[in-house]
């Protein structure tokens, strides 16, 4: 790994509120999260942006550049002033932005300065100073499994199991107004394609899920819940209890299915990788962070979505293909790739690199 050029990041300590601050900070400001989200804080305690890589000033003359506290979301609904006064100190100071912009949902920058974390996107509609890194999650395999990767036999003459534990269905009545909202999308998308990803992911998981089931090409391994399942007000049941679960259920399957989530991108993905095994993942247009670095191919099955009624098809096909060596050998990679690119204790170094090579671009 190259050396990493130190970034020194200005936040002024009057910028600091109630809400819960931008992870970049919680080595200065400690983890925000209460017992009652006991996961989130359970990772944070564990693991952080490394800090060797990078500091927080107060002196702006010191820095490269100015760090908001929060993020963009939270500015944009709770805090707007603070916001302009973020993009106007580093205007007068010369300086660039660097925007925790990463969420469900993502807004526009109004800055011309900005680079900008994000987690979903899509990628016919460019955007200046993207940066894409994934959802933060915590290392299950560490967690649940002390660290020891289970690596799977591939079953001679076997169809390939295909995990899935999470959201996969709405409501009728949600299901209803959800279509009802995302109609200018879907004329959209009948000229172009590409728009049809645009629409809620979990009528893609239902999509994949369902021709999965069809298929006797491939036997699934399906947990599928009501409700989002990683926050304690949407959970239905003890967070450990589905976290084991989800744990369970992967590593009894040959393959992990991802399908986006709210936003274009899901820690399922990471998720899967983290515990050593191959994703399926349903391609909407999607970013993939540090693609120009990773060959994602080398541990998982990327399948566009506009074949997703051959999805079954394209996992047997795939799965009848590949060698008993190489079938294990994707679980390491898939491991490796979490271990070095996608944990959060990884990602400083690949950040500042994007933001390198996009400075030497714009110069």
């Amino acid at each position: 790994m190259t050396m990493t050029k130190h970034l020194t990041l200005y936040v002024d300590p009057v910028w600091r509120r109630g809400g819960i601050h931008s992870p970049l900070l919680n080595s200065w400001w400690g983890n925000p999260y209460e017992e009652a989200v006991s996961l989130t804080k359970q990772m944070f305690d564990t693991y952080s942006f490394d800090r060797s890589l990078y500091s927080i000033t107060d002196n702006i003359a010191e820095a490269d550049m100015v760090l908001p506290p929060y993020k963009h979301q939270w500015l944009l609904r709770h805090d707007v002033p603070l916001w302009r006064e973020c993009v106007d100190t580093a205007q007068q100071a010369g300086l660039p932005l660097l925007v925790d912009g990463t969420g469900d949902v993502e807004y526009p920058i109004d800055a011309s300065n900005a680079y900008v974390l994000r987690i979903g996107g899509y990628r016919f509609i460019p955007e200046r100073g993207r940066i894409v890194i994934p959802p933060l999650v915590d290392d299950l395999l560490e967690r649940c499994m002390n660290g020891e990767l289970q690596v799977r036999e591939k079953r001679a003459e076997a169809k390939p199991i295909v995990g899935f534990v999470g959201w996969a269905a709405l409501p009728l009545k949600q299901k209803l107004r959800t279509v009802a909202k995302e109609l200018p999308i879907r004329l959209r998308g009948i000229f172009d394609q590409r728009y049809r990803t645009m629409t809620k992911g979990v009528f893609w998981r239902a999509r994949a899920i369902h021709v999965l089931q069809a298929s006797p090409k491939v036997e699934l391994n399906l947990k599928a819940r009501a409700s989002f399942s990683g926050s304690t007000k949407t959970a239905m049941g003890d967070l450990h209890t589905l976290r084991k679960e989800f744990v369970d259920t992967l590593l009894a399957s040959d393959y992990g299915l991802e399908v986006r989530g709210d936003p274009n991108t899901s820690a399922r993905l990471f998720e899967i990788c983290s515990l050593g095994r191959i994703p399926v993942v349903v391609d909407t247009e999607r970013f993939f962070p540090f693609s120009d670095e990773i060959d994602y191919s080398s541990f998982a099955l990327i399948v566009d979505f506009r074949d997703i009624e051959r999805l079954p098809e394209k996992i047997a096909e795939f799965h009848e293909a590949i060698s008993p060596e190489r079938f294990k050998q994707m679980q390491r990679n898939a491991r490796d790739a979490y271990i070095h690119y996608f944990r959060i204790d990884a990602l400083m170094h690949h950040i500042i690199r994007e933001i390198e090579a996009q400075k030497a671009e714009r110069s």
